[in-house]
């Protein structure tokens, strides 16, 4: 159980929940001992079960798709006139900003790109590693962490000069 905290956060980057997280990680697990005599010694063992990961996770997004969205009979689907708020002054809604913003940004990612992302700048691995865990070429990494670091300091300009992290604009 030594990559129980590196296949939590990995879970929690993929689902975006903690629920879910928690599933996944139990899943990859069941499915990693089921399978353990597939697991050649002297290999990456992080990356075999990465690989668990990502395909248990794109099974259970099909499942996902096929099913279609739940909706309770009792939710209220559209908010009453009243319920919209008011509009915020931009000053205040910079003020409110925290790491919670960056989390929200982060999931606002295409899977593919939060994902290669999390790999790489997270997780530490070398892109050919992620490539293998992904399936996908070395080059299709490097353009979706390119275009997840883009959207990131896109969305996130704001969030960071208000934090010091880049200059101050008059």
């Amino acid at each position: 159980m030594p990559l129980l905290p590196v296949m939590y956060r990995a879970a929690t980057a993929f689902a975006g929940n903690e629920p879910d997280a928690r599933d996944l990680v139990q899943t990859v697990y069941l499915k990693a001992l089921e399978r353990f005599d597939r697991f050649e010694n002297g290999t990456n063992c992080k990356g075999w079960m990465m690989q668990i990961m990502r395909n248990t996770w794109i099974d259970q997004l099909r499942r996902r798709r096929t099913a279609g969205p739940q909706v309770s009979l009792e939710a209220d689907l559209l908010p009453a006139p009243d319920d919209r708020p008011d509009e915020v002054d931009l000053r205040e809604l910079l003020e409110q900003f925290s790491d919670s913003a960056i989390i929200r940004v982060l999931q606002e990612l295409p899977d593919s790109q939060r994902m290669a992302l999390y790999l790489t700048d997270v997780e530490g691995l070398d892109q050919n590693e992620v490539a293998a865990i992904l399936d996908i070429a070395v080059g299709t990494v490097k353009s979706r962490v390119s275009r997840a670091r883009s959207v990131l300091r896109e969305k996130l300009q704001a969030h960071a000069r208000d934090m010091g992290f880049v200059g101050r604009r008059s």
